[in-house]
């Protein structure tokens, strides 16, 4: 017995206490006697609830021993009770233990002996009694306490136990009424028993994910998932059958959802892009086998950004929905109306006798988009942009089809909008000054048309310079100064985003040595990132060779990235940048507040900044969301440890909304436009005085 033993005495003769403890510290080593001696003290024990025995005299001076046994029961009825009795009161012992009396000892010689005997069993039964009732307890309060619906059942089916979120499931309101049911009773289809029967006999007894039909209480029908097993006593008998089963009804109604969302667009309820190519494929299958022809169209709404950009995305998506509808008028039943992707929409028009009736469906769109769209309070007129391609005159499969009726759309887009344009080789004139562009983007690093532009990034508190943005630049010997706009796309689709990544990064670090090693004052280089860089396996071992080879201690560079580039590859992303925080290096969301990063993954990267996106900062503090917006995310930043920057910051006005809400730096043309490289020392110098 591994704990103290604590034991309530209660007799008034001083000899027969000295014969009991001597008796109990015979068996037990750590042992606790409290010895009442009247009724007040008795009491008090009993409200203290600590003992593990109580020994009682039946004739006591202040009470009896039945009393005592009466009283110990009544409070704590597991306490065992040994009545330590005279010669000649057997009789009286013997209908003590019919009240509930654990033992009694004859007080003499002979039995005085086998006291702590039947102590030490009278404790230790007690305790695995107290330990059952407890276990017992726990697995009731289980039982009953899971969300899941348990039961038990005999081997025909016959429902001996459920617990109340079973109940709930099945719409009982006592365990009575659905105890004098059969699992068959339940079931919609009478085959469902003997098929989960069939599968406990054949699976080792243990069932999982059995979907099964069942009628609720009410008549009404639900699917529901069970996991059942057979239980076996010591010699191997069935006991019974015991389960979870749960109401799977909602899931298989949004798996459905799911799949219906998988294959249609949820705005509009139009085919997506999924659902779309499967459909052009069989439709240019079709057309090769029977030799007719198939047109392709394009259509992009013209100018739809501002809708969004001015009334904002609820009356764009209305207006989305009308435009579906309009559409869907204008074509045959056997035609495809497809939802790509924001306001793009593509036609499937197979089975066509000749090339106009693609042209006069066409016309028919843009005739139907003439009358003004009512998209809630707002009037808006609005056209489109289409672009056709024949099969098979335009391409002999679905990969060139898409790729020419995209030309088209474009050709249509730039001769002036609300048109329709078929593809043509001409066309590709375009295509070829972008393949031109990609590969004079090949030469810019080899002969030396890359450079960089710096933009400090000012304290607010200090009005100190602490950081520059790299600013990536080339100028073209024909074309003059190229919009990284236009060539960064294309780098990140070749995959020479790689080498002007690294030649970014190692020119940035490299200028940042030169400035400390001239005296300036040290400050953080901030470099923007690719996803496709952070996608390289090797990403990490790139910055530390950099790094190694210019000499630039890690606290002074600064990554930044972008909030979409982090729903792509989240936990390799976070690997990646805990990887380079360990380093030392910060790392910054870039544009924080335009694109859809989960606040929980934000919580678990190591980011240190977070830079507002300037669509925040140009209008506050006038525009009252925008500058709801901006002091959130302060708050929220400030919140979880990090800094924040404001990006584009241009007046006063902007500066002291965000000095009076603590943003701790700014960067923009109030203090600087991106420089070359040459009139940042002047400006580190001129810096304190702003």
């Amino acid at each position: 017995m591994e704990r103290a033993v604590s034991v309530l005495l209660v007799d008034d003769n001083p000899e027969d206490r000295a014969l009991v403890m001597r008796a109990l510290d015979q068996e037990f080593p750590a042992l606790h006697i409290q010895q009442p001696a009247d009724q007040i003290a008795f009491d008090a024990a009993l409200l203290a609830g600590k003992s593990d025995l109580v020994i009682t005299d039946y004739r006591l001076g202040w009470t009896t021993g039945r009393e005592v046994l009466r009283s110990v029961k009544a409070r704590h009825p597991h306490w065992p009770v040994i009545m330590f009795t005279d010669s000649g009161s057997e009789e009286i012992a013997v209908e003590a233990m019919k009240a509930n009396l654990d033992d009694y000892i004859i007080k003499s010689a002979a039995h005085i002996a086998r006291l702590g005997v039947a102590a030490r069993a009278a404790v230790v039964q007690a305790r695995q009694r107290q330990a059952l009732a407890e276990a017992e307890l726990r697995y009731r309060d289980l039982f009953n306490g899971v969300p899941v619906g348990l039961y038990q059942t005999r081997p025909d089916g016959q429902i001996i136990d459920a617990n109340p979120a079973l109940l709930q499931v099945l719409g009982y309101s006592s365990l009575a009424a659905l105890c004098e049911l059969n699992v068959r009773d339940l079931c919609v289809h009478p085959e469902g028993f003997e098929l989960l029967q069939h599968a406990l006999f054949n699976h080792g007894g243990k069932v999982r994910g059995f979907l099964a039909q069942l009628r609720r209480h009410d008549g009404s029908i639900i699917w529901t998932e069970s996991c059942t097993r057979i239980v076996h006593d010591a010699q191997g008998r069935v006991l019974y059958h015991e389960g979870a089963l749960q109401d799977v009804t909602e899931r298989r109604s949004v798996d459905e959802r799911m799949h219906y969302l998988a294959h249609h667009d949820d705005l509009t309820g139009l085919p997506n892009r999924v659902m779309f190519k499967h459909r052009l494929e069989q439709a240019i299958a079709e057309s090769a086998r029977r030799g007719t022809l198939m047109a392709l169209l394009l259509l992009d709404m013209d100018r739809f950004k501002a809708i969004n950009d001015t009334l904002g995305h609820a009356v764009g998506d209305d207006l989305l929905k009308i435009i579906a509808e309009r559409l869907t008028r204008c074509v045959r039943e056997i035609d495809t109306v497809s939802r790509l992707a924001g306001d793009e929409f593509a036609l499937i028009l197979p089975d066509l006798t000749q090339v106009e009736d693609a042209a006069r469906v066409a016309q028919k769109i843009l005739d139907t988009f003439a009358p003004p769209f009512q998209a809630g309070s707002h009037e808006l007129f609005m056209s489109a942009s289409i672009g056709i391609a024949l099969y098979p005159v335009d391409g002999g499969n679905l990969d060139t089809l898409l790729r020419n009726v995209d030309i088209a759309m474009y050709h249509a887009k730039e001769h002036g909008r609300n048109t329709y344009q078929f593809y043509s080789t001409e066309m590709n004139v375009k295509a070829f000054e972008r393949l031109s562009m990609e590969n004079a983007l090949r030469h810019a690093l080899e002969r030396d048309e890359l450079s960089l532009h710096y933009q400090p990034q000012l304290d607010l508190r200090t009005g100190d310079i602490t950081a520059v943005e790299a600013l990536l630049r080339w100028q073209h010997p024909e074309l003059g100064m190229i919009s990284p706009l236009q060539f960064i796309p294309i780098a990140e689709e070749t995959g020479m985003i790689a080498p002007i990544g690294e030649w970014v990064l190692r020119t940035a670090c490299a200028q940042n040595k030169a400035w400390q090693d001239a005296g300036l004052p040290a400050l953080r280089v901030a470099v923007n990132l690719s996803a496709c860089q952070l996608r390289q396996a090797n990403f990490v071992q790139v910055i530390e060779r950099v790094l190694r080879d210019t000499g630039l201690a890690p606290r002074y560079l600064e990554l930044e990235l972008t909030e979409s580039m982090l729903m792509h590859n989240t936990e390799s992303a976070i690997a990646t940048l805990t990887a380079l925080n360990a380093m030392g290096i910060d790392i910054s969301i870039d544009d924080f507040g335009t694109g859809y990063s989960s606040l929980a993954y934000l919580k678990r990267l190591p980011i240190n900044a977070l830079k507002i996106d300037k669509s925040f900062v140009s209008d506050i503090p006038g525009d009252l969301d925008d500058a709801a917006i901006a002091s959130t995310i302060i708050v929220m930043a400030h919140h979880l440890g990090i800094r924040v920057i404001a990006e584009g910051v241009e007046t006063q006005e902007q500066k002291d909304f965000l000095m009076t809400h603590a943003c701790n730096a700014m960067q923009g043309y109030l203090f600087s436009h991106p420089v070359m490289v040459g009139n940042i020392p002047p400006l580190l110098v001129s810096s304190a005085t702003l």
